[in-house]
């Protein structure tokens, strides 16, 4: 007849990945890369860019691209109409962009994000410990404002990964960001998705109330949503964890020191953003995984998303913990 859930005042962590292991890490770099290679993987940064390029298990690549700050998100059917332009916090405002509320990211140059490396070190603590340190700048399109990102990658001799990830913006912000946190771009075989999270549906912060915590399973394709305009679909929030495997059970295991959100589909997020209709969202060899620190709610018709569930431009410092499933 009737269910609830009720929120304990507190929340434990997966806790830092400090465990020591007998297999010695192999640590090797040319003039571009630094690859760092295990019993049965191997990691592959591009120096330059301060990315993780590559992730390989056993053979089969996990990984295509590492993570990357993430603040966008094809905007959804209730950003793109009238109806919530004076109600959806609009402090940047262009013609050239209608009067709808995504009107304040375009406006604000959020969806044309420069990346700026500043600096590429490591160091290896012990022969089974790696630790790698990133910095860089996102900067908007208007070039009046951006994001600061400091990564610290610490890699164990199982293949473990933290990243502990602090982003702070500074200048002409957005009022309000339709996310926060990071993408990474996953082998295509990668295609089952379990979570210990709200589900079976998906479930945005505004409208998660009605979707039970508990341990769910589906896949990349099934987790679509039909929307007649293509944009933003899919979140599901209040994770614990997500694995994210091939039909071998090959894969990956995300979880973090707080609790995360995330969706994932088979489209880039540029396909999604500018695609006016279904037929043109072209599926690519590769998955995008969201992995959100914070998300912004969906609002409605007639109003736009409470501020209570805005992302505000604001510092953010999280730490994300990558597992190896083989």
């Amino acid at each position: 007849i009737a269910w609830e859930e009720i929120d304990l005042p507190w929340y434990k962590s997966h806790g830092v990945i400090d465990e020591r292991y007998s297999e010695a890490l192999k640590v090797s770099e040319d003039d571009a890369s630094l690859t760092i290679t295990g019993d049965d993987f191997k990691y592959i940064f591009d120096m330059e860019k301060g990315v993780m390029i590559s992730l390989e298990v056993s053979g089969r690549e996990m990984i295509k691209r590492g993570p990357e700050l993430n603040v966008w998100r094809a905007p959804l059917a209730n950003e793109t109409d009238e109806w919530t332009f004076w109600q959806a916090n609009i402090k940047h405002r262009s013609q050239i962009y209608g009067r709808w509320a995504g009107t304040e990211w375009y406006a604000s140059g959020l969806h044309e994000l420069s990346v700026h490396p500043e600096s590429f070190s490591y160091e290896v603590i012990d022969e089974n410990l790696i630790e790698i340190k990133v910095r860089n700048l996102h900067i908007l399109a208007t070039r009046r404002g951006a994001f600061l990102n400091d990564y610290i990658y610490t890699i164990t001799g199982s293949g473990e990964l933290t990243v502990s990830h602090s982003v702070i913006p500074n200048g002409d912000m957005p009022s309000w960001l339709p996310r926060i946190g990071t993408d990474w771009i996953l082998g295509r075989s990668l295609e089952n998705v379990e979570w210990y999270g709200r589900g079976p549906q998906e479930n945005y912060p505004d409208r998660k109330s009605g979707y039970r915590t508990g341990i769910y399973k589906s896949t990349v394709d099934d987790m679509y949503e039909p929307y007649l305009i293509p944009q933003d679909y899919g979140l599901r929030t209040d994770n614990r964890w997500v694995r994210i495997t091939d039909n071998d059970g090959f894969g990956l295991e995300f979880s973090g020191n707080k609790m995360f959100n995330f969706n994932v589909y088979p489209f880039s997020t540029e396909n999604l953003t500018k695609a006016l209709y279904t037929y043109q969202l072209q599926p690519a060899d590769a998955v995008t995984f969201n992995f959100d620190y914070a998300t912004s709610g969906v609002g409605c018709t007639a109003v736009s998303v409470f501020p209570e569930y805005q992302v505000m431009p604001q510092r953010h410092d999280y730490t994300l913990y990558l597992r190896l499933l083989k």
